[in-house]
Formats: C-alpha cells, sequence, structure tokens
C-alpha cells in the first residue's frame, strides 16, 4: 500500500491543487464584479419605456431595478421599450425605400438609442435596446415583431444570432408574462456578454471544470504509462540462447502492371452568410436581430 501511494503522489498532489483553484475561481465568481465605470446617464438612468402599458408601476420598479444590477455587472445599458401602435409609415420614410415588414422595429429602435445618446460609457456607446411592438396591423402575417438594437461594443459581442436566440427565449413568454419575457432578455444579454469575453469576464466555471478534468486525466495517462508502462519482457526472454533461427528467403519482383484511371471532381462549393452591422439615418453604427411572437 505504501509502495501504492509512492508512486501515485504526482497525480493526488496535481488533483488537490487543480480543486484548490476551481473553488477559489467559484468563490470569486460570487463577488460583483465592478471593472466599469459609467460615464453617461442618459435619461436619468430610466431604463424602461412601457408606452403600450403592458406593466404595473410595481411590475416596471422591478424590471427597472432588475437592468440597474444587470447594467453594472457587464458595463452597457439595457433598455426596455414597448409599443402598441403602427410604425409602418415612420420605419419606410425614415429609409427612404420600402423595408421588409420585420425591419421596421429596428429603424424605430435604432432611432430610439440614438436620439437619447444611450450608452454606458460615453453617448452613443455601449448598450442595446429591447423594441417590443404589440401592434400587428403592420404584419400582413398578423406578426407582432420586436427588435434587439445594439450599439458599441455590443455590436460585436451580441452578434445577430445571439439577439435573435435571446428573443426566441423572450417570444415563447411574452403574450402570457411581459415581465418575465423581459426578465429573460436581460439575463440573455448578461450571459452572452460575460461569455464573449474572457479576459474581462468571470470564465465559465463548468468549462473550467471539464478542462481541469481533462488536464488531470491526460497527466494520470502519462504518469501511469511512466510507472506501469516500463517492459519487463524482451524479444527473447522466454528463448533458449541460440535456440531459433530462420531459413533465408527471398522475393524477387520480375515485372509491374500499373493501371490509371481519370476521376472526376466536382467543382461545387459551399458557403453561408450571416448579418452585421449597419448605420442608422442618424449616422450611428448598429447592429443586432429580430424576432416575432
Amino acid at each position: 500500500m505504501l509502495q501504492y501511494l509512492k508512486r501515485t503522489w504526482i497525480f493526488y498532489s496535481i488533483l488537490a491543487v487543480l480543486l484548490l483553484i476551481y473553488g477559489v475561481l467559484i468563490l470569486a465568481g460570487k463577488q460583483k464584479f465592478t471593472g466599469f465605470t459609467r460615464g453617461n446617464n442618459a435619461c436619468d438612468g430610466v431604463r424602461v419605456f412601457d408606452n403600450a402599458d403592458l406593466l404595473s408601476d410595481d411590475e416596471e420598479a422591478l424590471l427597472q431595478n432588475y437592468i440597474e444590477d444587470a447594467q453594472d455587472k457587464v458595463g452597457c445599458d439595457i433598455i426596455v421599450m414597448t409599443l402598441n401602435e403602427s410604425i409602418k409609415d415612420y420605419a419606410i420614410a425614415d429609409q427612404g425605400y420600402e423595408i421588409d415588414e420585420s425591419r421596421y422595429v429596428m429603424v424605430y429602435a435604432d432611432n430610439f438609442y440614438d436620439e437619447h445618446a444611450f450608452g454606458y460609457d460615453i453617448p452613443h456607446g455601449d448598450g442595446c435596446i429591447l423594441l417590443d411592438n404589440w401592434n400587428r396591423e403592420d404584419s400582413v402575417y398578423g406578426y407582432a415583431y420586436n427588435w434587439i438594437s445594439t450599439s458599441g461594443r455590443m455590436i460585436h459581442d451580441l452578434d445577430q444570432y445571439e439577439c435573435q436566440e435571446i428573443l426566441d427565449d423572450v417570444n415563447e413568454y411574452v403574450n402570457d408574462n411581459p415581465l418575465k419575457a423581459y426578465k429573460i432578455y436581460v439575463d440573455g444579454v448578461v450571459r452572452e456578454m460575460m461569455a464573449s469575453d474572457i479576459s474581462i469576464y468571470k470564465p465559465g466555471y463548468g468549462l473550467l471544470a471539464i478542462l481541469a478534468t481533462i488536464f488531470t486525466v491526460v497527466l494520470f495517462f502519462i504518469f501511469y504509462q511512466n510507472e506501469f508502462g516500463k517492459k519487463t519482457t524482451g524479444n527473447d526472454t522466454y528463448l533458449k540462447k541460440g535456440g531459433l533461427s530462420f531459413n533465408r528467403k527471398a522475393d524477387v519482383l520480375e515485372h509491374t502492371h500499373v493501371s490509371r484511371r481519370h476521376i472526376e471532381r466536382s467543382s461545387g462549393g459551399s458557403g453561408g452568410g450571416g448579418g452585421g452591422s449597419h448605420v442608422s439615418s442618424g449616422g450611428f453604427s448598429h447592429g443586432g436581430g429580430g424576432g416575432h411572437h
């Protein structure tokens, strides 16, 4: 037993160190991250604009407080705005040409953000706004469209597909419970932003645990092979000295024949596309993505 422990002390020492590091990071992750400095207080800090009157006063206050806590975690403004009105004519006039009905909310959200100069760091800086328009008259399909418009570093850290995934979660609940849905939006923004830059935000501890486990297993097998995988037998271990001989044989290659065949290759290819940033009529860059319910 003592001999076994002596041979495996390295493995257990490594495992103990990894578990200690993991525990320390878990405890550190519970502390509020304070690495951001607010440089802009647009609209006196108001971040909930319930023009469609979907929320009670208490629910608005709760959502406002929920957003304020979330903003300091990621250093970005997070805004919720609801409408229940036609914005088709407004969006087309703003763009100067016909656009798809799903983009009316994009135009309105971009302009609302620009006109109020939101941004956690600077005016028109880091932030995002969810515009949820409950009016269905603008849609030939009867949809109520919503859109997340991003600004500043959020254009790259919260891309089109992540915005759409967040809205998929939002729209699963928004018709029955708007407050829950808008809190899901806030949670989704925080989750994606904290995962987007591991050098600034706390790491994903589940991923860290997986990496630590893989690292430990690899070290164990290396140690196991070095300690227990040493060769104890050779080619002649069980043979009498001089007790094995081979008769010499040789194969002589007399001739070869090689056949060749031309293989046709396809000249086709594959590709894909994705959304990117755009410039609003106010001249500011925005990203984002949309959904409907």
